[in-house]
C-alpha cells in the first residue's frame, strides 16, 4: 500500500479529530467566559447569587468534548496502525 493511499485511508479520522478539537476549543472558550462572568458577579457582592447551572452544563459539555477528542485520536491511531 502506498503512502498516498495510507493518507486517504486516514483522512476521515483526521477530519474527525480536527472537528473534535475545534468543538472542544469552543466549549472551553464558553466555559472560560461563563466562569469569568460568575467570578465578576461574586466579586461585585451584589447580593444576588448567580445561577451556576450554566457553568455546570458547560463543565459537562467540556467533559464530553474531551471524550470525543480522545475517541477521535484513538480512531486515528488505529487507522494508522499505531494502536494494537
Amino acid at each position: 500500500m502506498s503512502r498516498r493511499s495510507d493518507r486517504e485511508d486516514t483522512r476521515a479520522q483526521e477530519d474527525a479529530l480536527r472537528a473534535a478539537r475545534e468543538e472542544a476549543a469552543d466549549v472551553l472558550a464558553d466555559l472560560a467566559a461563563e466562569a469569568k462572568a460568575l467570578s465578576k458577579a461574586y466579586a461585585s457582592r451584589s447580593g444576588r447569587v448567580p445561577d451556576g447551572a450554566a457553568l455546570a452544563g458547560l463543565v459537562d459539555a467540556a467533559r464530553r468534548a474531551e471524550e470525543a477528542v480522545d475517541l477521535a485520536a484513538h480512531d486515528l491511531a488505529t487507522a494508522r496502525g499505531e494502536d494494537a
